[in-house]
């Protein structure tokens, strides 16, 4: 699910008080000066992204902790803080080949990347010249940090160096072209047609899906330029995730030749593109399509493929699907992914149904995206949030489940935020205990870990 600034969302009516998240903000701005090195590292990001001006001296003396776990998370903090002092700190600490090639480099560069376009000023485009000069190979995880990071502040202002970037030949790593490729298209047009249709035809898998990504969110008149195009990704392209964005990019433009091509990736090993394809059906088939579908799914037996169709299924499902959805979530022989999307749905149109097997669901799944959409749906579907007993299986607590309190902090539950008001306040907690509830609340609330993140940030940061 690159590295993403995440909000809280559900609990709507129940959610953490205001005063609860400024007294965290509080306890983590005094646990800058702990002797355990995860707790101030864990603070700085969370002080950076709230309040952080009052306490730069503090943030920039940690960015030279002698303790990597704290050091890292700080330099990262800086991003988050913005100053004008911070956005010199890493530019300084990118100055050479050799900083760009070590962890710390890594995680300085995406902190940069961090930075609003209105304050970093010039130091992102001199940061991105200096790559030029040294190994691509040394510096490939720098540079995919910086590059992911920037993709996150909207408005790139760094043309020209991200053109000199790209001209370089000898930098063929297909991650890097395509992070290049997602900033450049919408601020480059110098980028003819004949060009992008190359890449789309030859170039790496990274770069294909960025040039689809960036033709399905043209408007729909500039889109519509593209269509053949569209579909000859749909059918033919040799990645998954092409194919599923070409399907999306069709049906949202309400091309009929798309439900087809969507029929026949039912049958994709890929969910994402089974997916994609139950969600064109239903945009561009209507009502007949949507009887397809649930006809699809009664009478498939294999569970393993149906849970992305559940997901794609948002309009009012029949009786018989209500009740296959709970057969469904009630399974334990069925895959986790398949149980929760069958409970999603009815969560959507049978509330009372879901909650009790969301609740159960919840205790027994283990992966963070399944604990934080089973956590999102007991939000959407109760009208009030279940007691922490009913959601974590004895004798295990919150803290000691990282990724359980997370999934909850994340959906705005009051009783885990005030957990971690607890955990912080309470003089005698273990600092490895204390850790782990900055850690819940700063993954919840300020930046957390995604796929294809350079090892040195995931390392801080999941």
């Amino acid at each position: 699910m690159a590295l993403t600034i995440t909000a809280t969302c559900g609990f709507a009516q129940h959610a953490a008080p205001r005063g609860v998240a400024r007294l965290i903000a509080q306890d983590a701005a005094r646990a800058l000066s702990s002797d355990h090195p995860r707790v101030r590292g864990e603070a700085a990001l969370i002080v950076a992204a709230g309040a952080g001006h009052d306490h730069e001296a503090r943030l920039l003396a940690l960015a030279t902790d002698p303790a990597p776990a704290a050091r890292r998370r700080a330099l990262l903090s800086l991003g988050l803080l913005a100053t004008p002092a911070a956005v010199e700190r890493l530019e300084a600490a990118l100055q050479t080949a050799d900083a760009r090639s070590c962890d710390d480099g890594v995680v300085a560069a995406y902190a940069l990347g961090l930075v609003p376009v209105e304050r970093a000023s010039t130091s992102v485009a001199r940061t991105i010249s200096r790559f030029r000069r040294g190994s691509w190979k040394r510096q490939h995880d720098a540079l995919l940090a910086l590059l992911q990071a920037m993709a996150t502040q909207p408005e790139r202002s760094e043309l020209g160096a991200l053109r000199l970037l790209r001209e370089e030949e000898s930098m063929r790593a297909e991650d890097l072209r395509g992070a290049l490729l997602t900033l450049l298209l919408p601020i480059d047009s110098s980028l003819e047609r004949r060009e992008l249709e190359r890449i789309l035809r030859r170039g790496g898998a990274p770069e294909r899906r960025a040039v689809a990504q960036w033709i399905c969110e043209l408007p729909p008149g500039a889109r519509a330029a593209w269509r053949e195009e569209l579909l000859r990704l749909a059918q033919r392209d040799r990645d998954a995730d092409v194919r599923a964005l070409a399907i999306g990019g069709l049906a949202e433009a309400r091309e009929v030749r798309v439900l087809e091509i969507a029929a026949r990736a039912l049958d994709s090993a890929a969910a994402a593109e089974r997916r994609a394809a139950a969600a064109a059906m239903l945009a561009v088939g209507g009502a007949s399509a949507r009887d397809r579908l649930e006809q699809h799914l009664l009478g498939e037996p294999e569970t393993a493929t149906l849970g992305p169709v559940l997901e794609a299924l948002q309009a009012p499902p029949s009786p018989a699907l209500v009740d296959l959805a709970a057969r469904l979530a009630a399974d334990s022989a069925a895959p986790a992914r398949c149980r929760i999307a069958a409970a999603e749905l009815l969560g959507r149109s049978a509330p009372a149904r879901a909650v009790p097997l969301l609740r159960g669901l919840f205790q027994r799944v283990s992966e963070p995206e399944l604990l934080a959409r089973t956590a999102r749906a007991l939000a959407q579907s109760s009208t009030a949030p279940a007691p922490l007993t009913q959601l974590v299986a004895p004798p295990a607590t919150l803290v000691e489940d990282v990724p359980r309190w997370r999934a909850l902090l994340a959906a705005g539950h009051p009783d885990a935020a005030r957990q971690v008001l607890v955990t912080l306040q309470n003089p005698s907690v273990d600092d490895d205990v204390r850790a782990a509830a900055l850690k819940a609340w700063r993954q919840a609330t300020v930046l957390d870990a995604r796929e294809g993140a350079p090892a040195a940030l995931t390392e801080i940061l999941r």
